[in-house]
């Protein structure tokens, strides 16, 4: 446990807020570590002076900041850099170049949003999509969905999709649709920090799942469930967020396998499955009686188009129902419309290429500057069509310290200690997000100085 006294006189207002700040200072600062164990409630409360119903409310602020977080029965733990954990943008944009967003690239002059709008407007009907949604027009999206999931090889069955307003909409409605408050989801040992604020949300506990340079190891899957510690688990095979990992196709196999000898239930979250051109097939196609699919448009086609798909081919017909009612009510009927249009016209395919292409040519900007110093046991896995890369550091190096002397420069990463599920194992490594860059110009030149920064360990 950490011997933390926040040092309240320098932060004004109510003493909760003022405990808030105190601890988003220390993490900001270095004080203060993912993983770093805080004093339970009553203790920080008797040194501080305070009630513990201050600590509480304190405590319950910093975890809805996503600063802090909690795991029955092994206390609070920090979760890391406050910047880190917003998982879309710093707050201030102007000073750093944000290496620590998971979001595609973008062309210079990406003119399809409007040439689209033109077209609708064109049609003289685009009023109706201010109406609340009609079951033919969820219809025609189900139905356009399960084309985009064909490309992957997925076949879906229009009736059995829900739309969602992104992938983690999606996982969230599968483990609202098959979980209850209380109980364990499997998941990699590494994950990405939506899975851990949909499981707080929903009130799971997340059981992590051992890995090695294949992804899961089927050995691990088949303990836990064996020891019925859950049955249920979230799964990443292509491309996995963040250690960039694809399961080979033995390795997919042999976790299809465990979970049909268990009888166990995957979502397999497949949101970058489109990207890499010779991709594995996925798990859903090799055990399609026990996986639940999920992707969207997000990383592939555009992140503002909020459109995901959840195929559940397990969830009663009533289920199903219910299920497009109260979660398909929550997607645009603008977006959902711009997006059917681009999986029919081509768009989406050609937007698909564009971002393959590019992302591949962001790679081969920062394979050359990491390479050298993969002797010094720095490794930089950075896959084919893959928009984040997996830094991984030699224990001389202190990832959080790295971290520290790039922000000094401007640059902002994610810290390998937001992923770990188990919060106080520390995870020496980096997450750089190259699609973030908004050129490949300034990519290079930010890359290039963390490779610099590295030099001088």
């Amino acid at each position: 446990m950490t011997a933390w006294i926040p040092d309240l006189a320098r932060f004004p207002g109510p003493t909760y807020r003022a405990i808030v700040d105190a601890l988003a200072h220390d993490i900001q600062t270095g004080v203060l570590r993912p993983g770093s164990k805080l004093p339970p409630h009553r203790l920080l409360a008797d040194l501080l002076g305070v009630n513990v119903s201050t600590i509480t409310r304190a405590y319950k602020e910093a975890a809805s900041r996503y600063l802090i977080g909690g795991e029955h029965g092994r206390g609070t733990y920090v979760l890391g850099h406050q910047d880190g954990l917003n998982l879309f943008a710093l707050a201030d944009r102007e000073r750093f170049i944000d290496l620590s967003v998971n979001t595609p690239a973008y062309p210079l002059h990406d003119s399809d949003l409007e040439q689209s709008l033109q077209q609708l407007l064109r049609q003289g009907d685009a009023g109706r999509l201010l109406q609340y949604q009609s079951a033919q027009a969820w219809q025609q999206q189900r139905v356009a969905a399960a084309r985009w999931l064909a490309l992957r090889g997925v076949e879906a069955a229009p009736e059995r999709i829900i739309l969602c307003g992104g992938a983690q909409h999606a996982v969230t409605a599968a483990l609202s649709l098959h979980c209850r408050r209380g109980d364990t989801v499997l998941v990699e040992a590494l994950t990405y920090p939506g899975m851990m604020a949909i499981a707080r949300q929903l009130g799971l506990q997340l059981h992590p799942l051992g890995m090695d340079n294949a992804g899961v190891r089927p050995d691990a899957l088949d303990a836990a469930l064996a020891q019925d510690i859950g049955r249920i688990a979230v799964l990443m095979p292509t491309l996995h967020n963040p250690t960039t990992i694809t399961m080979p196709l033995a390795r997919r196999r042999a976790i299809a396998e465990v979970l049909q000898r268990h009888d166990a239930l995957l979502v397999e979250e497949d949101v970058y499955g489109h990207l890499p051109p010779d991709a594995p097939p996925a798990l859903a196609t090799l055990a399609p009686e026990r996986a639940i699919y999920i992707s969207s448009l997000s990383k592939s086609v555009a992140p503002g188009l909020r459109f995901g798909f959840l195929h559940d081919p397990h969830a009663s017909r009533q289920a199903l129902d219910d299920a497009l009612h109260n979660t398909s009510w929550l997607v645009s009927p603008l977006m959902a419309q711009l997006a059917c249009n681009w999986i029919h016209d081509g768009t989406a395919e050609r937007r698909l290429s564009w971002q393959r292409q590019e992302l591949t040519a962001r790679r081969d900007i920062a394979q050359p500057l990491f390479a050298p110093l993969a002797a010094q046991g720095i490794r930089l896995a950075l896959p084919e069509a893959c928009p984040h890369g997996w830094l991984q550091l030699p224990a001389r190096i202190d990832s959080e310290a790295l971290i520290g002397r790039l922000r000094q420069q401007g640059i902002a990463t994610a810290a390998g200690g937001l992923f770990g599920v188990q919060r106080h194992t520390h995870v020496n490594a980096l997450r750089l997000c190259v699609g973030a860059a908004s050129s490949q110009a300034i990519l290079a030149a930010t890359l290039a100085r963390i490779a610099d920064e590295l030099g001088e360990f």
